[in-house]
């Protein structure tokens, strides 16, 4: 249970609010401004110029409606927000860091009063359900105990609210989102926080199944980060100290960009990517029990040192964020060679190569998803499911799975280009995706809440149920039920799911569909008395032979007047597997006793 700070409700409306409604009762002539505040943390002004030079210009994609300033002849007599003195700002990790939230609106804000009276603006509920399910997959956000103290403009919180309500079945979703959408539209604010509430915003409609929409929204976040120049190591170290909440919490907002913008670009059959082209210039996150917990976050390693690690003469462990942001790395050069005419061999071998480095160089501590305790690296968790996802993109559509099915919706099917030069066969590039489609499948056999998950996750577990049910198809019925319980167990993580994210449904119904249309006659020939595979009528043992084969057992063992008899376990019952798939992989099980 992640813990969340209990305040009052009126922590939820934010210090601009604050500010308006003194204003309001101050002044007698509702046509006179409001006089300025003495408090400078009260200012929640946001200026274009920036003094560290850090900003690059880049021209905007559309026109944001122009902020209005205030004027500086009518600004409190204190230092600004930009000043040397305001930049030191406090050296604790966990106290509240004022950040520029954005300009006041001028007069009094009819839709800020209106958030104050919005039983659903003020519900714990939906925070605490973000925190638990949401966050844990993209924690770009401070920490649950420190929100409040935060205190993140309207805006954001609203986003936050928004994700959070989609955890509660009877909440009018739809109408949030609108509102959501409409307040971050009209807002001008161009911080951080606008950058926040965007991402989030575009992951969870691309959860709902907003494809589009989604694209548009993760644009506008792309957008002002870029204009701000969040993509700058010293941005996070502008007015924060380096190993402080908040300046982890803004490196960690730009690399969410980067994996995000890969995965939300991967239904599309383009090679656009907004931001992860661009040379990586950031620090690199910390694990997040630091990041959560109590001790101090150490200074942020480079991604030059994460790629150097490979030649390092003893053996160097990264954060599990760092493992992920590799992995997502390689997935998009999975996804730019499939999505190109003509290549050499050797780039889809270069492909391959980054594939099975990637898990040679893992430590040791960093193989397993889930420690001694039972609790889950979700971080490591994505890691590995992207390289899977990344394996059977680059080999399914080089396989012969390719025409087994046929797919008139290619949503959570690859497509395959023209050219396919490989050094392999098609056998060997089937048995490489239904490796990987198997190792999906036991990843979620040990956490198999998917909303604990990203949503990026679903479309991952669809093709791998797809895979799992083309290699049914096109092996003997032997090893049928092996297939047949892999695409059972991710229709059940999707059925669970698609009672929150749109994605899950369609994934769902395509699944299911494509198994009812494939594996009917299949099921029919394997339930056909059942027991006679396992159980052969002149081979079963008489209770003389049972007796005889059954190993001594200590007398102590046995209750007096009981006699205990365990039938041996008899190999029919354990799914057979369809080859040696060590040939095939080097990475090794997951201990899921």
């Amino acid at each position: 249970m992640v813990s969340v700070v209990d305040e009052d409700e009126d922590t939820f409306v934010s210090t601009s609010r604050h500010d308006v409604a003194g204003a309001e009762k101050a002044r007698p002539d509702s046509s006179r401004p409001p006089p300025p505040s003495s408090n400078p943390d009260e200012l929640n002004i946001t200026s274009h110029h920036d003094p560290t030079g850090l900003i690059e210009e880049i021209q905007p994609r559309y026109q944001a409606p122009l902020a209005l300033s205030v004027p500086r002849s009518e600004q409190p007599n204190t230092p600004d927000s930009t000043s040397p003195q305001r930049a030191a700002g406090p050296t604790s990790a966990t106290r509240s860091v004022p950040w520029p939230m954005g300009i006041p609106r001028s007069g009094l804000d009819q839709e800020q009063v209106q958030h104050a009276r919005d039983p659903w603006f003020h519900d714990e509920r939906f925070l605490r359900l973000f925190y638990e399910n949401f966050h844990v997959a993209h924690p770009i956000l401070v920490p649950s105990a420190t929100y409040h103290d935060r205190q993140y403009p309207d805006f954001l919180q609203l986003v936050v609210n928004f994700v959070g309500s989609h955890y509660i079945p009877s909440s009018p979703t739809l109408d949030y989102r609108d509102k959501v959408l409409a307040e971050l539209t009209c807002n001008p604010d161009r911080s951080p926080c606008m950058v926040q509430a965007w991402l989030i915003f575009a992951i969870a409609i691309y959860a709902r199944g907003e494809w589009q929409e989604a694209q548009d929204a993760f644009s506008h976040g792309v957008e002002i980060a870029l204009e701000i120049g969040m993509n700058r190591r010293e941005f996070a170290m502008a007015g924060h100290p380096e190993n402080s909440i908040e300046a982890e919490s803004l490196r960690r907002t730009w690399w969410e960009l980067y994996v995000t913008d890969i995965f939300i670009a991967a239904p599309f059959k383009s090679n656009t990517f907004l931001c992860s082209t661009m040379a990586p210039d950031v620090g690199l996150p910390c694990e997040e029990s630091v990041y959560t917990g109590t001790c101090d976050i150490s200074t942020p390693r480079k991604i030059l040192d994460f790629k150097r690690r490979v030649f390092a003469p003893e053996e160097t462990v990264f954060s599990s964020f760092s493992y992920r942001i590799e992995a997502t790395t390689i997935l998009c050069r999975a996804l730019v060679l499939s999505r190109l005419r003509d290549y050499h061999r050797d780039h889809l071998q270069a492909v391959e190569n980054a594939l099975v480095s990637w898990v040679n160089h893992l430590p040791p501590r960093k193989l397993d998803i889930v420690d001694s305790y039972g609790n889950i690296d979700e971080m490591m968790f994505q890691a590995h499911i992207t390289i899977a996802y990344a394996t059977m993109l680059l080999h399914l559509p080089r396989s012969d799975l390719q025409p087994v099915l046929s797919q008139t919706n290619e949503q959570f099917w690859p497509s395959a280009t023209r050219h396919m030069g490989s050094t392999l066969n098609r056998p060997i590039h089937s048995i490489k995706a239904t490796e990987a489609s198997r190792r999906i499948s036991d990843a979620i056999s040990l956490c198999p809440n998917v909303l604990k998950h990203s949503p990026f996750v679903i479309p991952t577990l669809a093709l791998a149920g797809m895979i799992q049910l083309a290699t049914s198809i096109k092996h003997t019925e032997e090893c049928f039920d092996h297939h047949y319980n892999r695409v059972t167990l991710i229709l059940g993580c999707l059925k669970s799911t698609k009672r929150i994210w749109g994605l899950a449904d369609a994934a769902y119904n395509h699944l299911r569909t494509s198994a009812a249309d494939a594996l009917s006659d299949s099921m029919e020939r394997w339930s056909t008395e059942p027991l006679r595979k396992f159980f052969p009528a002149d081979s079963t043992p008489s209770r003389a032979e049972r007796t005889s084969s059954q190993p001594t057992r200590p007398t102590s063992a046995i209750s007096e007047g009981q006699e205990l008899f365990f039938p041996p376990i008899t190999p029919a019952f354990v799914d057979p597997t369809c080859y040696n798939d060590s040939f095939f992989t080097s990475i090794p099980d997951f201990d899921i006793s």
